[in-house]
């Protein structure tokens, strides 16, 4: 690999290894952002004193897996959930040829509202796969027992261990100590930034959300023109700002475990403060063809061109992202550094991007349960599909089995000219999977949260109403969300 990459190769290393402050935290599952145990280390937000010791688990030695049935009825959405359920079909009939499986694709839109609509009256397929937005809160949807636990499946079924996958992530959802939604990708919130930057602001580890808001607030004033985040010219900034704060925070504004608002004023109005400080209202969104862009610095992210120069390069950990991390330092010069923002409790959460449940209402729970190890397994977790031109079967994020998790990131080292041949490539590599790996909680944002924050806080950000009035008004609508 003695190409370009001897700088490139010290480089990452560097910032891979400054990136792990916390590497020594377990990495065992805790239940959840909220199902942690509780530290006696005084705490400065109210999200982080209201947490609970980690709920027990059930009890599953009498559980029996369901009976036969020769049904298995499924749909899914055709771009996103149908690219990985089709393969994943094709090997449950070869595997059970008297099973009469019934297929449908709908259309993205159509899938949403029919699972929305089916699953609380009893109805819908008996497998559901599905991404964040198709149910706008996974939590308040486990507390109402739609779903199957499944924690009994995998204690009584010998063909699958819940060992052969991340532990931060697959126990890291569980609910009240159930596993009501088995997460089958997620991301990893990795920043990228500048060595050279950091000093210009006078922060040294941006790991900490109090560092990362500082840092923030010094290149806004020294790079007025400049974004926070990843500018493409598609979203408007204002968006990614909220969404990826909120995120990098660590901020959960209902503790789900108990059923009770979790809010706290300090740290959301830091967020907002720092949404309205790089608030643009001349921003005008659109599409932007390579003659709109520069293609120097920090400007080549993810295969496109970035509008703006930004403090923070949004790498969320995909099958591409050992090479993106690569390139992005082989353009920028100088020093990069890569970090994942700590959550509140000093880990590593992580996002689910897919996920998959078993109705409670399924009449074919045990060919559900089948088709769902199926897709927990390294046939779907690490194929690749030829006629997409040998894109992965989840196109986006991570393998949550371990072992396929491996080898993805070595087909993409492979695939972009590195070789685990050599000692530099493969220690970088063994970075990379410890970064990936690194998570001993999950979580799933509910967009609600994002369409509260917009309908009764924006109005800060824009000018129109004093903190106070939007805070207050804020917290009602969560309260009220909360107890319903």
């Amino acid at each position: 690999m003695k190409r370009t990459v001897t700088r490139v190769t010290a480089c990452l290393l560097a910032c891979i290894t400054w990136a792990f402050p916390f590497a020594g935290c377990e990495k065992a599952g805790s239940g959840g952002a909220e199902n942690e145990k509780q530290s006696s280390a005084p705490k400065a937000d109210t999200e982080q004193t209201a947490v609970e010791p980690a709920w027990p688990r059930p009890d599953y030695s009498d559980f029996v897996l369901p009976e036969e049935t020769g049904e298995l009825v499924l749909y899914t959405a055709g771009a996103s959930t149908g690219a990985v359920m089709r393969p994943a079909v094709e090997i449950f009939k070869s595997l059970y040829p008297h099973v009469n499986v019934t297929y449908e694709t709908v259309g993205e839109d159509e899938f949403d509202e029919r699972i929305r609509a089916e699953l609380p009256a009893g109805k819908g397929p008996d497998l559901v796969l599905f991404i964040n937005k198709t149910i706008p809160d996974v939590y308040k949807t486990e507390s109402t027992g739609i779903f199957e636990d499944v924690g009994g499946y995998f204690e009584a079924d010998p063909e699958i261990d819940r060992a052969d996958f991340v532990p931060g992530v697959m126990d890291g959802m569980l609910f009240r100590g159930q596993q009501f939604i088995v997460p089958l990708h997620y991301e990893v919130p990795l920043l990228v930034t500048s060595r050279a930057l950091l000093e210009e602001v006078g922060v040294e580890d941006p790991s900490d959300f109090e560092n990362l808001a500082e840092a923030a607030r010094g290149y806004r004033d020294l790079h007025p023109e400049g974004t926070l985040f990843l500018d493409s010219g598609d979203i408007n900034p204002i968006y990614i700002n909220r969404q990826q704060l909120i995120r990098h925070a660590g901020i959960a504004f209902i503790d789900y475990q108990r059923g009770e608002v979790s809010c706290g004023e300090e740290k959301i109005r830091e967020v907002m403060d720092l949404v309205k400080l790089y608030y643009d209202p001349d921003y005008v969104e659109g599409d932007y063809g390579p003659d709109d862009y520069k293609l120097d610095g920090n400007y080549l992210t993810h295969g496109c061109l970035l509008r703006k120069e930004c403090l923070f390069n949004d790498f969320d950990t995909s099958y591409s992202n050992f090479a993106t991390v690569c390139r992005a330092l082989e353009i920028s010069g100088g020093e990069a550094v890569t970090f994942i923002p700590k959550d509140p409790y000093g880990g590593v959460t992580a996002e689910i991007t897919e996920m998959a449940a078993i109705p409670t209402a399924s009449k074919n729970k045990l060919n559900a349960w089948r088709l769902l190890k199926i897709l927990l397994s390294d046939e779907i977790q690490s194929g690749r599909d030829e006629s997409r031109r040998g894109l992965p079967y989840f196109w986006v994020g991570l393998p949550v089995r371990e072992a396929s998790l491996r080898k993805q990131v070595e087909f993409d080292v492979g695939y972009w000219g590195y070789t685990l041949e050599d000692a530099e490539d493969q220690e970088i590599f063994e970075r990379y999977m410890n970064l990936c790996t690194s998570p001993n909680r999950a979580r799933v944002l509910p967009g609600l949260w994002f369409r509260y924050i917009t309908l009764e806080l924006f109005p800060y950000i824009y000018g129109e109403k004093p903190w106070d009035d939007c805070w207050k008004s804020f917290l009602n609508t969560i309260e009220l969300y909360a107890s319903e």
